[in-house]
């Protein structure tokens, strides 16, 4: 018995350490970009994102938004879900067109920005996503690519917000 627990202790610290020397391998920073047409014109589209307080009844992974501040066109929020709370930054770059927004918490292990951009394709509005981001943890790195994948986020918001738009 005493043999087993050895041998699965001896096990989990070689995957660990294998993640680790494979993470430290990968780059830190990563880019991914997904794209979704949704129900809608670009400002019934717009005013959705914008309207951040509204989220949690849309988006599936966000339980809770706590607006922080809304100086300079920037709106600081903390966004409480699966992930846990999280402080981002979202700025319209363009009216009902561009977004970017950013993880405002440098003590998180991940981090980076997204810039969502809104055109018309018919009746429809073709929401990009681009995310640009970073993970510091080398096995997070890994975990990140290759179990969650680095799109999986901006998915899951182009899944909600085309659902949200269909309704």
């Amino acid at each position: 018995m005493l043999n087993i627990v050895i041998g699965v202790a001896l096990g989990l610290v070689f995957l660990l350490a294998a993640l680790h020397l494979a993470g430290l391998q990968m780059a830190q920073t990563h880019v991914a970009e997904g794209v979704r047409e949704v129900a809608g014109l670009p400002e019934g589209v717009a005013a959705r994102v914008r309207d951040v307080a509204s989220h949690p009844r849309w988006r599936l992974s966000v339980k809770k938004i706590d607006i922080l501040s809304d100086q300079g066109g920037v709106l600081r929020y903390r966004e409480t879900g699966s992930n846990g709370a999280i402080t981002f930054a979202i700025r319209e770059l363009e009216k009902d067109h561009s977004f970017e927004s950013v993880i405002d918490d440098m003590t998180q292990p991940f981090g980076g920005r997204w810039l969502i951009t809104l055109a018309r394709a018919g009746d429809k509005t073709r929401v990009t996503i681009r995310e640009e981001g970073f993970v510091k943890p080398p096995i997070f790195r890994v975990l990140s690519k290759y179990v969650f994948g680095h799109e999986a986020t901006l998915t899951a918001y182009l899944k909600d917000l085309e659902t949200a738009q269909r309704r």
